[in-house]
This record gives structure tokens, C-alpha cells and sequence, in this order.
């Protein structure tokens, strides 16, 4: 529990002269952080309640085009739902976007910048505070400016990208006019990135539409797990590895600052509870003086250190988040490069099956062509080939001898079958069974127009699944010119657009990976440092300050 949020029957220092009497408030009726210059003054450390990651930020080029969030607003939203609402300052101008609009920007970044390592935005609230209050868990300051700080790294780092930067979707943001941002986006080129899978798009131009897209396979994600190459080994899997190694040591260090937080925030609590016996103590006791001086350091002290937990947790608990989701954002990356490796090698082993196909069907389209010539011709020197060639011909002709007769037979059923459906006919005027009786079995015993195009469509698509041995000539023949249509016009400039893209995607990738992995680790150098040299170190040094001319103590 904060300090702010004690009654004044908790407050050591009510009902005296003391600076802090009424509290310690930061902030005003409308959620606006305000600063304490007074507090900083007497303590030596300064209030970081709304202080946003400077020392983790860009710097910024110019004051103008800085995009900076000032403020937040509880209002109510299209659906007439209680909603916090952030205020954003832009080129003079104001808009106030949801937390849900963060979520959708970084959505649509991720697969319009499909390379790129988008940066992190605060999660979601969690199940454990949600059913901790139900009521009060979006309404609570300590998140909201928690979310304030992150969300203004966000933007920042967004706008240190000239891409991002001019992205109409980014633009459009920003822009105050577009109340309805999400609706706008929905509505907009963009809407299809939404439902559609960044495997099915071209990281080269993932807006523009290309026909060939509609040809790529999804492989089995499954497949990924086992799935490795020459270039994955040599480049990706000790990136992979590195970033991995980063977020275990990230993951750590983020457990350790908050284990730290609590474990201050419980000495704090126990300072201001000795602190008010101090302060009781002072009044019954002789040596008035001496006991309130004394309880006037206790309390300056608990001052001091929740101002260093707060310290702690917008320098260094914070900037580790952003550490963390940064890396997971990485092996996002990574591992998408790898599906669309994996992709390509689907799309290859699809390719060469069919080109396997094809060739059989060609290599028997040529032995029957020239085993009709050598019977045409007659032209075989070789006495046992000839033998074996009068055997083929006697086959062939009693094969086609007992096609005729099978024929008639077919045919004389037939008529006899027309006799029958006139017998039943006739006879259905006197039947007793319903007309849905009569039709479903007239469907099952003489079938109809439409089951039997639908068998013919059923041959002509499970045609290729057919052993080649066993196709029909006009079978054979379709699924050739099938075959040879799909390979040269749709599967072929699917896989040379889709092996162009897996090369941009390794290049760009690798890149960016290298220039944020040296980010991440500049970034955990900075953290150590403002550990020791402004957040510990300052701390103590006040608190040296505090208790260094104590007299109480002599």
C-alpha cells in the first residue's frame, strides 16, 4: 500500500507542524502528476512518480516533432464502456487513444514491418489482479502511469524510425482528426493484414496484392522444431541462442529488482509504524527534544526509501520489461524467418513431386507411342520379341473382343433397366410410401445428373492420386496438360517470388537482430550503471546525510 493512500490516522507527522502533516500526495484530482521540489530538496533524491525512461530514450531530434504523453482521461468509449484514454501531444496537436489502439498499432506494424523488430508495448493486465479488483483494476494510477512511461517509450522508439515514422497507419494515429482510429484502420488497405497470416504475404510489399501469394502452402508448424539448414545452423541458431541466453539473464535480473521492491516496501511500512511510536513516545516521555529528533530521522528515512522504490522501479524494474519483451520480440522474429525457410522447402518438395509426376506420365505417354510404332511397323529383328509382340497383339484383340461384348451386356441392362423404371412407374401410382420414401430410393437404385457430375469431378481431382499405370488415355492426357499449367504458371514464379523473399527476409532480419541485440546490451550496461551510480548510490548518500549529525544517538 502507498503512502498516499494512508488516512490521517495513520500519518505520523498529523496534527504537527511538519512539511508532510498532509501527506504526500503527487497528485491532483484530475490524475496529473505533480512534481515535489520540496521533498527533493529535503531528501536529496528527486520524485520519479511520473518521471518517463529518459535515460533508456533516443535522444530526439527536435522539440516539434516529438510525440509526448502527457496526461490520461477517463471516459467513455463507442460501446459506452468506462475507458482510460492517454492523451498524446503531436505537432501542436492532441488525440486520445486506448490502450486497445496501442495494441492494433503494434499489430498492424508487425505485419506491415514484417523484418523488423517492432518495439514492446506494457501487457495486458493480468488474471491475478483482475480477480484481485474487479472493480478498481483499470482504474488504478500505479498502472496507468506504469503504462504512461512504457507507452512513451514506444512512441519514441517509433518515431526514431524514419519508416515507421511515415507509415500511413502510424500517420494516422497521430492524426487528431481520426477519432475512431481502429475503425478507420479496419476499413482502410490495411484491414486485410488483420485476419490474414504474415505466411501468405510478401515482406517486400505485404499491402500490395500478387497472385502468386495464393499458390503458398502453409507447412505443418510442427515441422519447424526439426527443421534446420546450412544457412539457419551458421547464422540464425547462434542468434537464436544469444538472444535466448540475454532473456534468461534479463528474466533473472527482473525477479531480482522486483524481490527488491517488495522487500523495501516492506521495511518501509515497518519504518512508518516505528516511526509513529516515535512520535506517540515523544509526547509522554521528558526528553521530548531528543525522542521527536530521533523520530523525525525514522520517518525522513521511510521517506527515503519509498522514493527509492520508486527509483528502483521506473530505472531499473521498467527498463528490465522493456529488456525482456524486446528479446521475446526477437525470437519472434527469428523464428518467423524460420517458417518462411521452412516454407520454401515445402514448396520445393511439392514442386519436385509434381515434376516426378509428370515425368512418369511422360515416360509412359512415350513407351506406349513407341511400342505402337514397333507394332505398327512390324520392324523387330529379335525372334523372342516378335513372339512376345503376336502375344501382345492376340491380348490386345481378345481385350477388345470382350470390351464389345461387355458392352452389349451393359447396353441390353440398360434397356431392361428402362423397362423396370417404367414397372415402377406404373407402379408407384399404387404405392402406399410417402413421395420422400419414393425419391431417395429411386436416387440410390438409378442415380442422378447431378451425382454422377460430381463423380466426374471426384475422377477428374483423385485422377493424379491414381497410380499412372492405371489411367485412363484421356485421364492421362489431362493430368499432363494439369500438371505442366500448374508447374510453369502458378507453383514455378511462386517459388522464385517466395525464394526472393526468404533472401530479403534473412538479410533484413539478420541485420536487425545484430543492431538490437547490441541495443539490449547496451541497454543492460546503462541499467548497471544507473543502479550504482544514481539510484543506490543517491540513496545512501542521503540517508548518510539523515543520520551522519544525529545527536540523538550520543
Amino acid at each position: 500500500m502507498d503512502y498516499d493512500e494512508f488516512s490521517n490516522d495513520n500519518n505520523p507527522f498529523a496534527g504537527s507542524n511538519h512539511f508532510y502533516s498532509n501527506g504526500i500526495s503527487n497528485t491532483t484530482e484530475t490524475g496529473e502528476p505533480q512534481d515535489s521540489d520540496t521533498s527533493g530538496a529535503s531528501l536529496g533524491v528527486q520524485s520519479v512518480d511520473s518521471q518517463p525512461l529518459v535515460s533508456h530514450m533516443p535522444a530526439q531530434h527536435s522539440d516539434s516533432a516529438s510525440v509526448v504523453i502527457t496526461n490520461y482521461e477517463v471516459l467513455r468509449d463507442f460501446k459506452n464502456i468506462t475507458t482510460v484514454f492517454y492523451k498524446i501531444e503531436y505537432m501542436s496537436n492532441s488525440v486520445l487513444r486506448r490502450y486497445t489502439d496501442f495494441v492494433f498499432l503494434r499489430s498492424y506494424l508487425t505485419k506491415i514491418f514484417q523484418t523488423k523488430v517492432i518495439p514492446p508495448i506494457p501487457e495486458k493486465h493480468s488474471l491475478g489482479r483482475l480477480i484481485k479488483n474487479p472493480f478498481t483494476y483499470k482504474s488504478d494510477t500505479k498502472i496507468i502511469y506504469r503504462r504512461i512511461r512504457l507507452l512513451q517509450y514506444f512512441l519514441t522508439e517509433l518515431m526514431s524510425d524514419p519508416e515507421i515514422k511515415q507509415a500511413e497507419v502510424f500517420v494516422k494515429f497521430l492524426d487528431s482528426s481520426q477519432k475512431n482510429w481502429l475503425q478507420m484502420v479496419k476499413s482502410g488497405h490495411v484491414a486485410s493484414l488483420s485476419s490474414k497470416s504474415v505466411l501468405l504475404t510478401s515482406p517486400r510489399n505485404p499491402t500490395i496484392p500478387n497472385p502468386y501469394l495464393v499458390y503458398l502452402p502453409v507447412p505443418p508448424l510442427g515441422l519447424a522444431k526439426k527443421y534446420d539448414s546450412s544457412l539457419n545452423s551458421r547464422i540464425f541458431v547462434p542468434l537464436e541462442k544469444k538472444a535466448k541466453l540475454l532473456l534468461q539473464r534479463v528474466q533473472g535480473l527482473e525477479q531480482t529488482s522486483k524481490k527488491l521492491i517488495k522487500d523495501f516496501e516492506r521495511n518501509r511500512l515497518a519504518m512508518v509504524e516505528l516511526g509513529g511510536f516515535f512520535n506517540i513516545f515523544s509526547i509522554l516521555e521528558d526528553q521530548q527534544k531528543h525522542i521527536e529528533d530521533f523520530g523525525n530521522k525514522i520517518d525522513l528515512t521511510f521517506l527515503n526509501i519509498e522514493i527509492l522504490t520508486k527509483s528502483i522501479t521506473v530505472k531499473i524494474y521498467e527498463p528490465l520489461i522493456i529488456l525482456r519483451l524486446t528479446l521475446v520480440s526477437i525470437l519472434h522474429r527469428l523464428h518467423y524467418r524460420k517458417l518462411k525457410e521452412l516454407q520454401l522447402s515445402y514448396l520445393q518438395e511439392i514442386i519436385v513431386k509434381k515434376q516426378i509426376r509428370l515425368k512418369s506420365l511422360i515416360e509412359r505417354v512415350t513407351s506406349e507411342f513407341k511400342l505402337n510404332q514397333v507394332l505398327h511397323n512390324n520392324s523387330v529383328d529379335s525372334p523372342s520379341l516378335n513372339r512376345a509382340i503376336n502375344e501382345l497383339k492376340v491380348k490386345k484383340q481378345k481385350r477388345k473382343q470382350l470390351d464389345e461384348s461387355s458392352l452389349i451386356i451393359i447396353n441390353e441392362q440398360l434397356h431392361k433397366d428402362d423397362h423396370d423404371e417404367s414397372f415402377i412407374k406404373d407402379h408407384d401410382n399404387n404405392s402406399t410410401l410417402s413421395k420422400g420414401s419414393q425419391g431417395n430410393w429411386k436416387t440410390a437404385i438409378a442415380g442422378t445428373s447431378s451425382s454422377a457430375s460430381s463423380n466426374k469431378i471426384h475422377t477428374t481431382a483423385t485422377s493424379s492420386h491414381k497410380s499412372v499405370s492405371k489411367l485412363t488415355p484421356d485421364e492421362l492426357g489431362s493430368e499432363i496438360c494439369t500438371a505442366r499449367l500448374e508447374l510453369n504458371e502458378k507453383l514455378t514464379p511462386c517459388f522464385t517470388n517466395l525464394m526472393l523473399d526468404v533472401k530479403y527476409i534473412s538479410l533484413e532480419v539478420e541485420k536487425n537482430v545484430n543492431h538490437q541485440l547490441a541495443k539490449v546490451i547496451q541497454r543492460l550496461y546503462d541499467i548497471m550503471s544507473d543502479w550504482q551510480t544514481v539510484v543506490f548510490s543517491e540513496f545512501a548518500q542521503s540517508c548518510l546525510n539523515i543520520w551522519s549529525n544525529d545527536t540523538c544517538l550520543n
